[in-house]
């Protein structure tokens, strides 16, 4: 990889390129570079217990460089691992690497550890080259970087190595449907633009259950984008909130039914610890919402007091749609066809 490197570096120092010469060069990349790590395959779970150990394991293979028969370029092999952040996967996350030549533990690398060749975070150059995979809001997930405790021989006598990544993690405490992530490279050479020493994997989507609040589904399409926003967005049923609901914004970039209305009411219903159901649909000044201008309505909420329930009651879920006068015109959540989910995120 060496004598690759130095052509490269050579052909990118001029400064101007024809069609030509770009063309060579792509044919000479797809000649020369050759992947050293490879994910042959993996298993993990679909579904979990929040706050249940789950085993993944990566099966991999470590090729020699084509430039340098018998030799593997860099010592340090890396995983990257993405997660959703509320796993706090750093701290919760066991990984090892076995094989018949090389074994060791792996520790999670500090937090902002810069990558070799770009000068950026690891973390930030994963999800900026291979994104946060179907999971509809990146800012709930997170790359987290592990590095071996050992050096591997980089000559060693025979090649290619196949060896297993074992990864103990324990699933976070919320209900969600997420979708996970695998890295494996070396920390000596990095990522760059035009670098083969690693390989990346997108899992199934994992489903949590037994936890905290309503089931996310992060791997579904995104809540409808406006039309009711509810804050503060981090939030418990006992917290004072606001619920802003844009009659604009409707399915296919449409307005929804009760764009141009005259009154807009809250419909409502929470599902207590206990399994009991209580809903709030009347048409009266306890519902209806507050006409800000321009198709925007406002609604402030105490959960506790809008459904009269005691101190001691626990809410677990609360459902909600908008209606006209008449509950003939009814807003939901276009995206999922259902009412809206007003759920709780208090971490």
């Amino acid at each position: 990889m060496r004598v690759m490197n130095r052509i490269i570096n050579k052909i990118a120092d001029r400064k101007f390129w024809s069609p030509y010469l770009t063309s060579a060069v792509v044919i000479l990349i797809a000649l020369f570079l050759t992947r050293c790590f490879d994910i042959i395959s993996f298993t993990q779970p679909e579904s979990a217990i929040a706050g249940e150990t789950i085993s993944i394991t990566l099966d991999i293979e470590v090729l020699e460089d084509p430039f340098n028969p018998g030799s593997v370029g860099g010592t340090m092999p890396v995983v990257g691992f993405l997660a959703p952040k509320s796993w706090n996967t750093g701290a919760n996350t066991v990984i090892n690497i076995t094989s018949d030549v090389y074994n060791s533990t792996l520790t999670p690398m500090i937090e902002g550890a810069i990558e070799s060749k770009g000068g950026k975070p690891w973390s930030e150059t994963l999800e900026f080259m291979y994104g946060t995979g179907e999971n509809y809001d990146p800012t709930k997930m997170e790359w987290v970087m592990f590095m071996a405790d050992t050096p591997y021989d980089h000559n060693p006598a025979s090649l290619p190595i196949y060896g297993t990544v074992h990864i103990e993690t324990i699933a976070g405490p919320d209900n969600m449907i997420a979708q996970l992530g695998y890295f494996i490279g070396e920390n000596d050479n990095g990522i760059w633009e035009l670098n083969q020493n690693q390989d990346f994997r997108l899992g199934t989507c994992i489903e949590i259950t037994g936890g905290d609040g309503v089931t996310v589904n992060y791997c579904g399409p995104a809540p409808s984008p406006g039309t009711a926003v509810v804050t503060p967005d981090i939030f418990s049923y006992n917290d004072l909130l606001k619920i802003d609901f844009d009659a604009s914004i409707g399915e296919n970039d449409q307005v929804t039914k009760l764009s141009g209305a005259s009154f807009v009411y809250l419909c409502a219903e929470a599902t207590l610890s206990d399994g009991t159901t209580i809903s709030v649909c009347d048409k009266s000044d306890k519902t209806a919402l507050k006409f800000i201008g321009d198709d925007i309505w406002q609604f402030i909420i105490w959960p506790n007091d809008f459904f009269d329930l005691e101190v001691s009651s626990e809410i677990t879920e609360i459902t909600y749609n908008f209606q006209d006068q008449n509950g003939s015109n009814i807003v939901k959540d276009f995206a999922t066809g259902e009412d809206f989910i007003l759920a709780a995120s208090c971490r």
